[in-house]
This record gives structure tokens, C-alpha cells and sequence, in this order.
């Protein structure tokens, strides 16, 4: 069924365009009858013209054996990374109304499932249009089995956009000496910008680590981190987030930091870098190999999300912080929670030892602040004491 401009024999001819298939096929619990098929369809085909249109319209629908299949070309004006983001919104929309149509007409006796697979490629001038089309059906195919696949190509659009458009927004979050109410530091947050995908930064580096690019998403937010801290005073912080993963990442370089800083006019010697605690070390020699040439240059360590992660205490024996950073999950109600307290009296009590230096995060009330101060912590971080933002000169002293 040809619906669009943009008919595939043409396509040898033409300049080569960014082409794209999605794929849907349902399942069901019971036998499929041939006229649920044919209603469904009737509706499936009713519903592309209202999900696609203008330039986002099928050039070619076909049914195989029941399953549809939907043939899309980027126009003249559209480069490819755009053409993909609003089709895989298209066609979030498109599954929606398939899904709602295969409920309305099965009923709630019978279970049924929409699969939904997609494929991109460029449909080169020389080579068989018919051949490359088969060939991107099967990828399309392949990728139905998987239930977020459409899903995860939006997400892999939107995350290269981000990069491409270097679209992180960073904020900061001070870090305060509670005794002597003085800023030690900021920890730099990135956030992702104008992104309807990603609602906010975990689910970003979450997928990114899943999709094997969260070296370049973590290397772009570290040089935003360190560009956009022009406020930061002598002697105070930067606080930025590492993951043991980048660290043993082959691509990762130490000695880009360093000229970022200098760069910037910034000294290793403000820089902390905040190990986190979310997922595990497999691998504590080679993390402790690159830390201690960070070392050598000045950088100091911590460990972040102590308490809430994997192996805390093992972390702080191997990597030796010069600060622990205690979780919110313990800070939380601190006051009137005698188990966490006795957690927090074990945890001042060896970092006193060892010399190293608490950090509370996650401080909301003031009887949180009271009770940390009264049990030996000098340094916290929470909504009480400065929400994430700008660094401005003279801000908080």
C-alpha cells in the first residue's frame, strides 16, 4: 500500500536519504481469528494518517503474514538525527492507538501484546533498494523481540542529541563547613536540557552506561562542570562525580582534566573527585592505580553514597577517601532514629581514625543539622543548607 511521495524504485536515482522501518506484530493467548485481523487492520491503517503525517507520512505500508510493516524516508530538508527523533515520537503515539484498538476489539477474556520493533539506515545509490530494504526489515524484526525497542531507539536518539548539541545544564550544590558556616565546596549536577525523554540525570547516565556511551556523556559533563565553577574562590572545592566504570573506560585520560583546569585557572588542589558507591568495584587495582596518579597531581578523593551502595566499608579500606560522603538515606531523619544514629557513631568514629573527613548529604531540617553537629560531622549538604545552582562571586561569604 503506498501512501507517501517518495516510491522505492526511485531510491538508486536519488541522493541517498536516512530510511527507516518500523515494525509491529501482535501476540495473543488464544487463536487469532481472520476477522480480528481484518478489523484490526482496517483501524491500524486508519490510524497512520492521523500519527504521521506531512513529511513523517509511510512512503509504503505492507502486511506479511498479519505483521505490519511501515517504510519511512527522510526529506531533503531533514537531516537524519531530527527525522529520527519525531518519528520514534510518531510512532509512540501509533503504538498507543494499536494497542488500544487490539484491547478495544479482543476484549478483556483475551490477552494480547503488541510487539514493536525499528530499524534506520541510508539507502545508498548503486546497490539494490530492494536488498537494503530486506535487509533493514530483518534488523527491525529483530529488534520487535526486545519489549523496549522502540523505547530505547528514542532514548539512543535523544542521548546522541544531547551530545551533539552538548545540551547539559550544570548546577552546583554548596557543601558547607556547619561549624564554621562557610562554604568547603560545590558538587557540580548535570541536567540534561529541553529534554522530554530524560525527565532528569539518572535515567540519562543510566541508559547512557546501558548504551556504552557513558564516557563521552560523562567526559562532556565534567567539561561543563569545570568551565561553568569561574566563581569558585581559592581554597574552596569542586566536587565532581566519577564512576569506577570510567575509570577502567579505555578511552579515559587523566591528564585531560588537568588541562581543562588550567584552562580555566583552577588548581588539582581544588578538585575532589566523588567515587560513587550506586554500583559496585570490581576491580578495586586498577581504580587505585589511576586515583593515585590523580594523587600525585593534587586531586583529593571521596567516596560518595556511603551507606546506600555496594561494599561501602570495603571502598573505604581499598581507595583510603579523603572524604566519605554519608547517604541521605541515613541522614534522613537522623534525629529521631536511634538505629541510624548508632550507623553514624560508628561511621565518625572511623573516619576520625583514619583521618578523613565526613560529609553528611541530604540535610533537610534543622534537627537533622543539630544532631550531626552534636555527633562530630563538620561538613553537610542538603536543601537547609543551599539549593544546586550558579556559583556566584561572593555568594555565602
Amino acid at each position: 500500500m503506498a501512501l507517501g511521495t517518495s516510491p522505492v524504485q526511485r531510491v538508486s536515482r536519488a541522493t541517498e536519504k536516512e530510511t527507516a522501518l518500523i515494525y509491529f506484530y501482535w501476540s495473543s493467548d488464544g487463536r487469532r481469528s481472520s476477522l480480528l485481523e481484518a478489523r484490526f487492520k482496517q483501524r491500524a491503517e486508519q490510524w497512520v494518517r492521523e500519527c504521521f503525517d506531512g513529511p513523517l507520512l509511510p512512503y509504503r505500508l505492507e502486511w506479511a503474514h498479519g505483521d505490519l510493516i511501515l517504510f519511512f524516508r527522510a526529506s531533503k530538508q531533514q537531516s537524519p538525527a531530527p527525522f529520527r527523533r519525531s518519528l520514534l515520537l510518531a510512532a509512540q503515539v501509533y503504538r498507543k492507538k494499536l494497542e488500544e484498538t487490539l484491547l478495544a476489539l479482543r476484549g478483556p477474556s483475551g490477552e494480547v501484546k503488541l510487539h514493536a520493533g525499528c530499524a534506520f539506515g541510508l539507502l545508498k545509490r548503486g546497490k539494490d533498494p530492494e536488498r537494503q530494504l530486506h535487509e533493514l526489515t530483518r534488523e527491525a524484526m529483530r529488534s520487535s523481540h526486545s519489549p523496549d525497542a522502540l523505547d530505547d531507539a528514542l532514548r539512543l536518539s535523544e542521548l546522541d542529541r544531547l551530545l551533539e548539541e552538548k545540551a547539559l545544564r550544570c548546577v552546583y550544590q554548596p557543601i558547607v563547613n556547619i561549624r564554621e558556616g562557610r562554604p568547603l565546596g560545590y558538587e557540580a549536577l548535570s541536567r540534561p536540557q529541553n529534554s522530554a525523554v530524560f525527565p532528569g540525570p539518572l535515567p540519562l547516565f543510566e541508559f547512557a552506561e546501558r548504551a556504552g556511551k557513558d564516557y563521552p556523556l560523562d567526559q562532556l559533563a565534567r567539561e561543563q562542570a569545570i568551565s561553568g565553577s569561574m566563581g569558585l574562590h581559592p581554597g574552596e572545592k569542586l566536587f565532581l562525580n566519577l564512576t569506577p566504570q570510567i575509570i577502567n573506560d579505555p578511552q579515559f585520560t587523566p591528564w585531560q582534566t588537568l588541562s581543562l583546569l588550567r584552562e580555566h585557572r583552577l588548581t588539582p588542589e581544588q578538585v575532589v573527585f566523588e567515587i560513587t558507591e550506586r554500583s559496585s568495584i570490581e576491580d578495586f587495582g586498577s581504580v587505585e592505580r589511576v586515583l593515585a596518579h590523580y594523587r600525585s597531581q593534587g586531586y583529593k578523593i571521596a567516596i560518595d553514597d556511603v551507606g546506600a551502595g555496594y561494599s561501602s566499608l570495603l571502598s573505604i579500606v581499598e581507595l583510603k577517601p579523603d572524604y566519605i560522603k554519608v547517604d541521605r538515606s541515613i541522614v534522613s531523619g537522623l534525629h529521631a532514629d536511634t538505629f541510624k544514629a548508632h550507623i553514624l557513631e560508628t561511621l565518625v568514629l572511623t573516619a576520625n581514625r583514619m583521618g578523613i573527613e565526613l560529609i553528611a548529604e541530604g540535610v533537610e531540617t534543622q534537627e537533622e543539622l543539630d544532631k550531626i553537629l552534636s555527633m562530630g560531622v563538620n561538613y553537610a549538604q542538603g536543601y537547609l543548607l543551599g539549593r544546586p545552582g550558579e556559583i556566584r562571586l561572593g555568594q555565602g561569604r
